[in-house]
Protein backbone atom coordinates (compact mmCIF):
# COMPACT_ATOMS: atom_id res chain seq x y z
CA UNK A 1 0.00 0.00 0.00
CA UNK A 2 1.28 3.72 -1.11
CA UNK A 3 1.49 6.19 1.93
CA UNK A 4 -1.02 8.26 -0.33
CA UNK A 5 -3.76 5.45 -0.20
CA UNK A 6 -5.95 5.58 2.64
CA UNK A 7 -6.41 1.68 4.61
CA UNK A 8 -10.37 2.42 4.23
CA UNK A 9 -10.08 3.30 0.46
CA UNK A 10 -9.24 -0.17 -0.44
CA UNK A 11 -12.71 -1.69 1.74
CA UNK A 12 -15.16 1.21 0.18
CA UNK A 13 -17.26 0.36 -3.30
CA UNK A 14 -16.82 2.18 -5.59
CA UNK A 15 -20.37 3.97 -5.65
CA UNK A 16 -19.62 5.00 -2.01
CA UNK A 17 -15.91 5.88 -2.85
CA UNK A 18 -17.56 8.12 -5.54
CA UNK A 19 -20.08 9.81 -3.02
CA UNK A 20 -17.25 11.00 -0.76
CA UNK A 21 -15.35 12.25 -3.02
CA UNK A 22 -18.22 14.35 -3.91
CA UNK A 23 -19.03 15.12 -0.17
CA UNK A 24 -15.28 16.44 -0.25
CA UNK A 25 -15.28 18.82 -3.29
CA UNK A 26 -18.34 20.09 -1.27
CA UNK A 27 -16.49 21.10 1.51
CA UNK A 28 -13.73 22.27 -0.18
CA UNK A 29 -16.07 24.72 -1.81
CA UNK A 30 -17.80 25.80 1.06
CA UNK A 31 -14.73 26.57 2.37
CA UNK A 32 -13.31 28.35 -0.53
CA UNK A 33 -16.42 30.36 -0.59
CA UNK A 34 -15.81 31.39 3.29
CA UNK A 35 -12.04 31.79 3.18
CA UNK A 36 -11.00 35.83 3.03
CA UNK A 37 -7.67 34.76 2.09
CA UNK A 38 -7.59 34.87 -1.73
CA UNK A 39 -4.46 31.57 -1.61
CA UNK A 40 -5.83 29.37 0.68
CA UNK A 41 -9.15 30.19 -1.24
CA UNK A 42 -7.42 29.29 -4.69
CA UNK A 43 -6.37 26.35 -2.87
CA UNK A 44 -9.89 25.04 -1.91
CA UNK A 45 -10.92 25.93 -4.95
CA UNK A 46 -8.68 23.95 -6.63
CA UNK A 47 -9.09 20.85 -3.97
CA UNK A 48 -12.65 20.85 -4.69
CA UNK A 49 -12.12 20.46 -8.86
CA UNK A 50 -9.51 17.56 -8.27
CA UNK A 51 -12.19 15.79 -5.83
CA UNK A 52 -14.64 16.39 -8.72
CA UNK A 53 -12.45 15.30 -11.45
CA UNK A 54 -12.00 11.93 -9.37
CA UNK A 55 -15.21 11.26 -8.66
CA UNK A 56 -16.03 11.59 -12.42
CA UNK A 57 -13.25 8.88 -13.15
CA UNK A 58 -14.68 6.80 -10.17
CA UNK A 59 -18.40 7.07 -12.34
CA UNK A 60 -16.40 6.12 -15.57
CA UNK A 61 -15.43 2.87 -13.93
CA UNK A 62 -18.40 1.91 -12.88
CA UNK A 63 -20.17 2.37 -16.32
CA UNK A 64 -17.57 0.25 -17.73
Amino acid sequence: MSKSTRPDQMLRPAGEERDYLLQRAEVHRQIAENTAEGEARMIHDRLSRLYEEQAALVAMVLTD
